[in-house]
């Protein structure tokens, strides 16, 4: 699901395509390959040139996909409601809250416009970072439905054969996306919020390129300052610090024992 799920048949897409662009793809960029380079459970990427001579990446929505998703999502949202009412555990943790988040999560993640922003936005936050790169959008050619944006040329994070033929270091490019990681979380307050393996391409000059932006995460001041009281304590292996994060941060509706999650706690970080 994450970059190699059954692709939609061409025909489907190219009508989509041409839909939303006004013209037939082959028309409207140099070269497009109709054998797509990822396909995953919302939409499909595609290997294409612009008529500068840009290589760009074309993301297109999955046909009907959208109907199926709110099926699916009514369906969930109905046995979160039912849950709610019967099950005192689901009260206490909000599982109705938890599902209408949810759902307004993945609508958002099926607009490429709000996909578009939020890439947009992510290259502002990372202009002054060399280690990072984010894919620039190209408004002319993107809709609701159709994202286009710089390709990125690289190996996936996972691969470490090729890593290690390209003579990278495994080490720095771990610290390199994990200081990533804490600028979106720390200072941000604005994060990748699917950062899979086939999100996160290593380029060859060590540089780590990000990509999917429809999943996203935003943290108030005092979340954040939450979960650097956290992330203290986690270092300094305090066990007594981590409960007192953890229920300043919870969404119990119930007092947890504190006892018993200091004892967990300490077992954890032990």
């Amino acid at each position: 699901l994450q970059d190699r799920a059954t692709p939609a048949a061409w025909e489907d897409v190219r009508a989509e395509l041409q839909q939303e662009l006004g013209a037939d793809p082959l028309e409207v960029f140099a070269e497009f390959n109709t054998t797509p380079i990822a396909s995953a459970s919302i939409g499909q990427a595609y290997a294409a040139t612009l008529k500068d001579g840009s290589d760009v990446v074309v993301k297109v929505r999955r046909p009907g996909i959208v109907p199926e998703v709110e099926t699916d999502l009514s369906i969930l949202q109905s046995l979160a409601g039912h849950a709610s009412r019967h099950w005192e555990a689901a009260r206490d943790y909000d599982v109705k809250g938890f599902m209408d988040e949810f759902a307004d999560t993945l609508r958002k993640e099926m607009d490429y416009v709000q996909e578009g922003h939020n890439a947009d936005r992510f290259a502002l936050n990372f202009q002054d970072d060399p280690d990072v790169v984010i894919p620039r959008i190209y408004w002319e050619h993107s809709t609701h439905k159709v994202l286009t944006m710089q390709r990125l040329y690289g190996m996936k994070v996972t691969d470490t054969q090729a890593l290690e033929a390209a003579g990278l270091n495994r080490k720095e490019l771990a610290v390199t996306a994990a200081n990533a990681e804490m600028k979106m979380v720390f200072e941000d307050g604005f994060f990748h919020a699917d950062p899979h393996p086939g999100n996160i391409f290593v380029q060859p000059n060590s540089q780590i390129g990000l990509i999917d932006f429809g999943m996203v995460g935003e943290l108030d001041d005092k979340m954040r300052g939450q979960l650097s009281a956290l992330f203290v304590a986690v270092i300094r292996k305090d066990p007594e610090r981590m409960a007192t994060a953890l229920m300043r941060m919870t969404v119990s509706r119930s007092r947890p024992d504190r006892i018993k999650l200091r004892v967990d706690l300490a077992g954890l970080i032990r």
